[in-house]
């Protein structure tokens, strides 16, 4: 295989205003007082070297601020890089942010035709796949009204429509499937794997490691800007988990006076995080709402974990995922703001996530809970394996099924 985008010692430097002035006059006024803020130097990149081959999925990881969405616009020729180069064989369609690419008062058909013809397609070419992407889109009623008037659901359809559907050599999508509703993001992912099942070459991504195991076949790791590691997906996935861990333990060490916080003591499994933020205790609780930590098949399950805020702070993020005895994902969900959700954080409080009924095999899982702050680049508190569910079978006779989620397979036999 070849390389279809070489980044060769690529750097990207921007200078940070603290006090930038808001009318000419301000500045004029300042600079002859020599009062002017020359600014601060941060390099969002630095050092930055990896290419991508023919048919190759790659996918880019990190916390917020690592770098990640100034190198997706770098590669889709947003700037140009303050030190290196970098080489693109082909044509290439970025999705960088919601509709980044639309005017806001030309239809929904005439962005198509703009961006099409941006991407180097003739009239005839978006033409001929115009219906097309209205349709993947679902905008048949809406594709002739201002894109103005969409909503961010709508936005992103076209958005990502669009970007597959112009059939670029190489497709560069940034965090974009975690907005829109679960059977659109649904939609998404079965495109970009067919996609990628015709060799196409594609660049994304995403705060889900299950989306970047699942489609990705090499995982590139940024770490404030720089490259820590570029390898096969579960050993990327461990990597990142690992500086998650050291960037939690770095920040407790800050907080305590010096004095490192490998883990905290518990009866069992393990827990980490700074502690600004912790879980209390949780409970778990049956459909009569007595507690209890066994279930039959199918019974309904509240859990519900109290919470203490060390000082105020204006918003958390949560995680919940139920785990299999062998460590695998069973469910998980996540709130990404506690107060966009539920509004203002108080200092003590709880939170509950009900299920009407568990679907889940016979045997031993794990309630794994963590808190947050919202840009996901340490821990709070996380309990991992320290909440135990048992799930038993209404019927001592084996039903003959195995895996994790119970479904009630029919057979029948012809002949």
């Amino acid at each position: 295989m070849s390389a279809v985008l070489i980044v060769e010692s690529v750097s990207k430097r921007f200078k940070v205003y603290r006090n930038r002035p808001v009318t000419f006059k301000e500045s004029i006024i300042r600079r002859l007082t020599g009062r002017h803020d020359r600014g601060n130097i941060f390099w969002a990149l630095n050092d930055v070297n990896f290419s991508v081959e023919h048919g190759q999925t790659l996918g880019i990881i990190g916390h917020n601020g690592a770098g990640k969405s100034t190198l997706l616009r770098l590669l889709c020729g947003l700037g140009r890089p303050t030190i290196g180069r970098i080489r693109r064989a082909g044509r290439v369609s970025g999705l960088l942010e919601l509709g980044g690419g639309f005017h806001p008062d030309l239809t929904g058909r005439e962005n198509l035709m703009t961006g099409g013809i941006l991407s180097g397609l003739t009239k005839r070419q978006v033409l001929a796949m115009q219906e097309e992407i209205i349709a993947f889109a679902e905008l048949e009623e809406f594709i002739d009204q201002p894109v103005r008037t969409y909503s961010n659901g709508m936005y992103l359809r076209l958005a990502f429509a669009a970007a597959i559907h112009f059939d670029p050599d190489i497709l560069i999508i940034d965090e974009v499937l975690a907005v829109g509703d679960v059977r659109f993001q649904k939609k998404c992912i079965e495109r970009l794997a067919a996609f990628r099942a015709a060799d196409k070459t594609s660049i994304l991504t995403s705060h889900d490691t299950t989306q970047i195991r699942s489609l990705c076949n090499e995982v590139l790791v940024l770490e404030e800007g720089r490259v820590v590691m570029q390898g096969d997906p579960e050993s990327a996935v461990k990597c990142y988990n690992d500086l998650m861990r050291q960037r939690t333990e770095k920040r407790a060490a800050q907080l305590s006076g010096g004095t490192v916080l490998h883990s905290l003591a518990v009866e069992h499994g393990s827990r980490m995080g700074t502690q600004e933020a912790t879980i209390r205790i949780v409970h778990l609780y049956d459909r009569q709402r007595k507690s209890t930590n066994t279930l039959y098949i199918g019974d309904s399950l509240t859990i519900m974990f109290e919470y203490d805020l060390t000082k105020p702070m204006s918003d958390i993020a949560i995680i919940l995922g139920i785990y299999s005895e062998t460590n695998i994902k069973c469910f998980e969900t996540h709130i990404l703001s506690v107060t966009a959700t539920f509004g203002s954080l108080n200092k003590r409080g709880s939170f509950s996530c009900h299920f009407k009924e568990l679907p889940l095999l016979p045997g031993l899982y794990y309630i794994n809970v963590g808190l947050y702050p919202i840009d996901w680049s340490y821990i709070y508190d996380y309990h991992w394996q320290m909440h135990t569910l048992h799930i038993l079978n209404k019927n001592e006779i084996s039903s003959g099924v195995s895996g994790v989620v119970s479904l009630h397979p029919t057979w029948s036999m012809q002949g």
